[in-house]
């Protein structure tokens, strides 16, 4: 890709153009015409091919209604520090995130979001992560239907590939997309804002900035090419944490490559030989990424298997049906022929992994002492309740950790460190959030992607334009 010439003849303009209808684009185009500007979304698929579909856990926020209901004292301050100390990431982007962010729960509420609960998710010291009703595919129709209430113009089935410059002053002023094998011109009067989502889909980028992961599963949109990056780049965008960008992420079902929840988180992971190879606990370890990175050191193929009891099971039960296999057994013996692992290897590592926690307290082979997960605080427990249940799980790709350079405002700066005017970037596109290797800040892509896509419409819309 690069950059396309001012075009004789445009197809369409309007103040702000929006590429990607996501889980930050929608966000965006909605702030931006209810401050009066004038929106056209550019969307590659036939409708909202988001991550956001996806989400596995909650989105975190303070200060909201559940927390006050639960009498939980949490703040924007309290998420700032969490975060920085967990991620490493840029201090003034995470500022600007965790100062809008309760706004941007207020404003989800307003048009249509419901929140069932708040839990507590890896990596953070309060129960601050929101689970809505419908979870992701319903805050997907959620933000579809505000758009349409609005008769946002949304253009579907149009990839965009060339950002278009002022060729004296540089300013970004309009972006080419292909529809039905033709070129098409859009201007844009005041702003574009990237929110293509992330590149997992493509596996010559995963290749070249995470190689050793390049076999994992991408549960990502195929739309996720990358698109925005590579249009942004070939004008001198900067980056910022494509070195870290390609992450571990989320397991899925290793037989239906779906995400799935069987309860059994608590229990123990072992490898196809029915051996543990580390320490379950999440909240020991860091955060869960570092737990995945684990796993694939171990295997890189990303196959572990998960294995509790019914005990465990019952502190959290599955939500519903799946369609992963949910191998049971009354004994060890008969749930490792199941999983065809040799019977007494697998019954030797519960045995020796009980017996541990019934002398000393706590599993001496890596120092597990908590049961991790939902319950930080709750000491480890022996797998001893019969019936026995498993899952085989693998690695997966979900979303990119790194992207573009953006400033607080989500205004895209070049490799110099100045603002390339009238482009912004909002979402998993955005780089500068995380700047640790395996240390993602838990629930940080969604709330990363509604709060930047505020303040990119927020902003793009007051632009004065050319």
């Amino acid at each position: 890709m690069s950059v396309s010439k001012v075009p004789k003849k445009w197809d369409g303009e309007a103040d702000v153009i929006v590429v990607g209808g996501g889980n930050a684009g929608l966000p965006a185009a909605i702030t931006a015409y209810d401050k009066g500007a004038s929106v056209i979304v550019l969307e590659v698929s036939g409708g909202m091919a988001s991550s956001l579909a996806m989400i596995a856990g909650g989105t975190p926020f303070t200060g909201t209604d559940l927390q006050k209901a639960e009498g939980i004292k949490d703040s924007p301050d309290q998420l700032y520090k969490e975060a920085v100390k967990v991620s490493g990431g840029d201090p003034k982007l995470w500022r600007a995130l965790a100062d809008r962010q309760e706004e941007v729960y207020e404003w989800l509420k307003s048009i249509g979001a419901k929140p069932e609960r708040v839990l507590l998710a890896p990596g953070h010291l309060l129960r601050r992560s929101i689970k809505f009703e419908g979870h992701g595919p319903a805050l997907c129709k959620v933000l579809r239907e505000a758009a349409a209430s609005k008769k946002i113009d949304i253009r579907y089935h149009h990839r965009a590939e060339k950002l278009i410059q002022d060729p004296d002053s540089g300013r970004v002023i309009g972006i080419t997309a292909k529809h039905e094998g033709k070129t098409k011109n859009f201007r844009a009067k005041k702003a574009v804002i990237l929110t293509t989502g992330g590149f997992s889909q493509n596996l010559a980028i995963v290749k070249e900035f995470g190689p050793h992961f390049a076999d994992l599963v991408s549960t990502a949109p195929k739309t996720h090419q990358g698109d925005g990056l590579k249009m942004a780049m070939a004008i001198g965008a900067g980056t910022d944490g494509l070195g870290l960008a390609v992450c571990p992420s989320m397991p899925v079902g290793a037989e239906t490559l779906q995400f799935v929840n069987a309860g059994l988180g608590g229990g123990i992971t072992v490898d196809k030989d029915g051996k543990r190879f580390g320490n379950e606990a999440t909240e020991e370890l860091g955060t869960y990424t570092e737990k995945h990175k684990i796993c694939l050191d171990h295997d890189p193929t990303g196959l572990h298997i998960s294995i509790a009891d019914q005990a465990i099971r019952d502190l959290n039960p599955p939500p519903g049906k799946t369609k992963e296999p949910i191998y049971k057994a009354n004994t060890i013996e008969d749930l490792a022929k199941q999983l065809g692992i040799d019977p007494k290897a697998l019954k030797k590592t519960v045995d020796e992994y009980n017996s541990d926690i019934e002398k000393y307290g706590y599993d001496r082979k890596y120092g597990r002492r908590l049961l991790g997960m939902a319950w930080p605080e709750k000491p480890v427990m022996k797998l001893d309740t019969p019936p026995y249940y498993a899952v085989k799980n693998k690695i997966c790709l979900t979303s990119m950790k790194g992207g573009l350079r953006i400033n607080a405002k989500c205004q895209i700066v070049d490799q110099y460190g100045d603002v390339i005017p009238g482009l912004y970037a909002a979402g998993e596109i955005a780089g500068g959030l995380e700047r640790i290797p395996h240390h993602y800040y838990t629930g940080r892509m969604t709330v990363q992607a509604f709060t930047q896509g505020r303040i990119a419409g927020d902003v793009a819309a007051d632009e004065v334009g050319a």
